[in-house]
């Protein structure tokens, strides 16, 4: 592979959030060269790589097997992410994952050995802690602004996935449910800031157990939720931190951020959303008792860059160095999303057994 020659990308999965990964991958033409997609139903597939210039694969076996496409970008509904996972990893391919990694433990294992034994990357959603917000966020605390955090409190009240998808029941579905669709965010920035999580607790229910889909084809259908939509966490870090997750499916819009802040021994540092690139990063001064904005780290990109972590991913493997959306760090967020769960089922704390090595800054953030 020459230095700079752009590697091929195939698209498994080709709905909605794949509109958004295929027109970031275009902005980098010097990294990325999209290939072509997949989708099991060929319309949409059709669609989305007519509008992108790429393939489209009559089969999920006839990208794999296709020679120009180096990485895997796996846009599954969430029950399937390993099985396609595992299928490219066998194919060869490295592979980039949407959130979350499996579903269950023991899937997750075995995609982390099937990509050693492979000699293969597996990077995984979320990667959205490599925003500038994030990135200036994280460098604030390592840099001791606010002293030892001792606390961490993050929101993730996401509202009803029917009122704004037209394909909602796999969102509430076992696998599902808003802390692996959603509270994966905030685990993963809070993970990449404190390390890791030894122990959980958990509170779940089921607090609308009823739902109709709002928009498209099956509007006015009527569906049943398998899975908690409301769920909270409590946390002990490795590193002496106490935190607290809330992640929600619940109808109606929450006035509480969507965001992460940590209290520490000489103030609190907050950033205002666990997503936007461009979010609110604020500091508490205990001494003059007001909040101070943090100067981003970076002029921050509005919004998202969904492509970040696959270019962080081909940067990787340009230069050798490990890529920052590791299958290590998302497995260990599954297991405290799983642990969590199974706490509030059993209403005992659940140990977290693995550990990863927490991702390098972005260069401008270091």
């Amino acid at each position: 592979m020459a230095e700079h020659e752009p590697l091929g990308v195939g698209i498994v999965g080709c709905g909605r959030i794949a509109e958004h990964y295929a027109t970031s991958l275009r902005t980098k033409p010097d990294k990325v060269r999209l290939v072509g997609g997949y989708d099991t139903v060929p319309e949409r597939a059709k669609e989305l790589m007519d509008k992108h210039g790429a393939r489209v694969f009559e089969s999920c076996d006839a990208l794999l097997t296709e020679p120009e496409v180096q990485i895997v970008l796996n846009l599954t509904i969430q029950q399937v992410h390993a099985e396609v996972t595992a299928q490219a990893l066998d194919a060869g391919k490295h592979v980039h994952s949407e959130k979350p990694l499996a579903c269950t433990r023991e899937d997750g294992l075995r995609l982390l050995q099937r990509a050693e034994e492979k000699g293969v990357r597996l990077s995984c959603a979320p990667f959205t802690f490599l925003g500038e917000a994030q990135q200036t966020f994280i460098k604030a605390q390592r840099d001791g602004c606010i002293g030892k955090p001792l606390v961490a409190y993050s929101e993730m009240n996401w509202g009803a996935v029917e009122r704004r998808n037209p394909r909602p029941i796999p969102f509430y579905q076992k696998g599902a449910g808003p802390l692996l669709d959603v509270g994966v965010y905030p685990l993963t920035l809070l993970t990449a800031a404190l390390g890791p999580v030894k122990r959980v607790m958990g509170f779940a229910q089921i607090v609308q157990p009823e739902r109709i889909i709002a928009s498209g084809p099956d509007a006015g259908t009527k569906f049943a939720v398998e899975t908690p939509d409301q769920v909270v966490g409590g946390l002990e870090f490795e590193c002496g931190t106490a935190g607290r997750i809330t992640a929600s499916f619940r109808s109606g819009q929450s006035k509480q951020a969507n965001g992460t802040e940590f209290h520490g021994e000489g103030g609190s540092l907050f950033v205002a959303s666990n997503t936007g690139f461009n979010a609110a990063v604020e500091q508490y001064d205990l001494a003059a008792e007001k909040w101070n904005p943090v100067p981003y780290v970076k002029e921050p990109f509005s919004g998202i860059e969904w492509g970040r972590a696959v270019f962080d991913l081909i940067d990787s493997l340009r230069s050798g160095a490990p890529q920052r959306c590791t299958g290590q760090q998302a497995y260990h967020v599954l297991e405290i999303c799983l642990g969590i769960l199974e706490s509030a089922e059993a209403g005992q704390p659940v140990d977290v057994s693995s550990r990863f090595t927490r991702p390098e800054p972005m260069p401008w953030a270091s």
